[in-house]
């Protein structure tokens, strides 16, 4: 049997087969269109947020693949490793501005106001790491509703 994600590792004849039925209706759905030929995003920017499933970054800010640069952390928190990625980013890739963008619900924070004030707090880390023309924009996505709010 082979390896899994799952965390016991090991797989029984129901999963295999669901994955068979899975595998065969993702085959019957058209393919996505290619990503563009460029490694630099078409929109010179760079999307960080929540790792949340319920967040598909790219749909809510109308934006396609190919378009922007996207990392994900627990809380969309701006650690050092996300710093060092907006200045590869800004260096190598062309990207001009990054959004910020954290979510209602959150996890990662023990609240909507503490998870509006570490998306502060990191907006303030990106603009102190970055050239001064590098321009961030603060968002908080409702998961409930889908509405998108400037902070």
């Amino acid at each position: 049997m082979g390896q899994t994600w799952e965390p016991s590792g090991s797989r029984n004849r129901s999963t295999e087969s669901a994955d068979a039925s899975a595998a065969e209706r993702l085959a019957a759905e058209p393919a996505a269109a290619p990503p563009p030929p460029s490694h630099e995003p078409a929109q010179h920017v760079a999307v960080i947020t929540c790792m949340d499933a319920r967040i598909d970054p790219l749909a809510v800010l109308g934006l396609r693949l190919g378009d922007a640069n996207v990392l994900r952390n627990a809380g969309a928190t701006v650690s050092d490793d996300v710093l060092r990625s907006l200045q590869a980013a800004e260096s190598l890739l062309g990207v001009r501005r990054a959004v910020l963008m954290g979510h209602t619900d959150c996890a990662g924070h023990a609240s909507d106001e503490a998870a509006a004030s570490a998306l502060a707090d990191g907006a303030r880390r990106i603009r102190d790491a970055m050239p001064d023309s590098f321009a961030v924009e603060t968002l908080v996505y409702d998961v409930a509703t889908g509405a998108v709010t400037p902070v």
